[in-house]
């Protein structure tokens, strides 16, 4: 059955960390008129039968239709209510991925959507776009930076059609500025050959590995850093500081200076603000770490869970130990993309207006909640 090879190639995928981290990524099957997609914020690598939201194609397939209101709130409100009329008898309990109408549009009976480091490199890039006509031509569909949910969706779906009428044929491929890949396949061997044709490519213009090897830091302040940080935490926000703490080569050079931060400060895509939020603190003084997180928490609303520290490196900070390790390895994700897209022109981050609808949005709000 569809759903068994779905779910063998879901764990695959997801089991890989270059591809798949935390609870990012989904995919998708389609037959005799369902789909069946990843449900928010399940685990890819170890997705059961039960993980996957069994949808109403046709009923998908109607969103695309309707007229929705240009207000954000209103619009995602509505979108969210017709995507769930759109679930099979049975699935009431259950949440379909966010870019499940996304994944509807292709005319294949799977499809594969990631965001690996090494591919975002590119479509976080200063020179992404006119790179990826190079290395691809019209192999595949570009999609310039969006906000997700619905508008995401809608142009997808025009993008798609245009390309089908220019070609004669169905889209199987996407890149999604700021965001991550799509590939489609009726095979599973399809999707694995599209998948490396794409990483391939990209990796063969890379010109710089990041290197996450143990540098020289400072031990003693290091260590008085962590004190502090937990400290912290319980003092002034009455709560436990679970801390994972990288003195990699790749966070020490990021945390030198305040300068050198502006590569990673603002966040590269959605999966950066979910487990790490947006915006790490950078100190130079481990003293100086509780006024800069009150300061932080009085103007964002919630508390950072990156701290970089000059001679030290990258901290982590949850109230959970998932948290805290799942913050780690996306912000060590941030590294990776931002190591990458030196080879295209340099990082090229979200908006803050992009940054702060994703904040706000409901669909992340309840990822976020399904990762703690």
């Amino acid at each position: 059955m569809v759903i068994d090879e779905l779910v063998k190639f879901s764990n695959f995928y997801g089991s890989n960390e270059e591809l798949v981290l935390a609870g990012g990524g989904n995919t998708s099957a389609k037959e005799n008129g369902v789909m069946y997609i990843k449900g928010s914020g399940t685990s890819l690598s170890t997705i059961t039968k039960d993980g996957f939201v069994k949808m109403n194609r046709a009923k998908l397939k109607e969103i695309f239709s309707k007229e929705y209101p240009d207000n954000d709130k209103e619009r995602e409100a509505l979108f969210l209510e017709d995507l769930s009329d759109a679930k099979e008898p049975g699935e009431e309990s259950k949440r379909p991925s966010v870019e499940t109408t996304l994944h509807s549009l292709f005319e294949y009976t799977f499809v594969l959507h990631l965001h690996p480091a090494l591919v975002n490199g590119l479509t976080c890039s200063e020179n992404g776009k006119e790179k990826a006509k190079e290395l691809f031509g019209d192999s595949v569909i570009w999609v310039d930076v969006c906000k997700p949910g619905y508008i995401l969706s809608k142009i997808c779906f025009d993008l798609m059609e245009k390309y089908k009428k220019c070609f004669n044929k169905s889209a199987d491929m996407i890149l999604l500025e700021n965001h991550g890949v799509f590939v489609a396949g009726n095979t599973v061997e399809e999707l694995d050959e599209k998948l490396s044709l794409i990483t391939s490519k990209i990796r063969n213009e890379i010109s710089r590995e990041p290197d996450f090897s143990s540098g020289e830091f400072d031990g003693e302040k290091s260590m008085r850093t962590f004190n502090k940080i937990s400290e912290t935490f319980g003092e002034l926000f009455n709560d436990d500081a679970v801390i994972s703490y990288e003195p990699s080569e790749e966070s020490l050079k990021i945390a030198q200076s305040e300068e050198t931060v502006k590569k990673i400060y603002n966040p590269f895509n959605p999966d950066q603000i979910v487990y790490c939020k947006p915006y790490p603190i950078y100190i130079e003084n481990e003293e100086d770490i509780p006024s800069k997180t009150t300061e932080y928490k009085n103007k964002n609303g919630f508390l950072p869970k990156i701290i970089l520290v000059k001679d030290c490196g990258a901290y982590a900070v949850d109230v959970t130990e998932k948290g805290s390790t799942n913050a780690s390895m996306l912000f060590n994700d941030a590294l990776k993309i931002a190591c990458y897209a030196e080879s295209f022109g340099g990082g090229k981050p979200m908006t803050a207006e992009l940054t702060d609808f994703i904040v706000n949005w409901e669909a992340e709000a309840y990822r976020s909640k399904q990762a703690k």
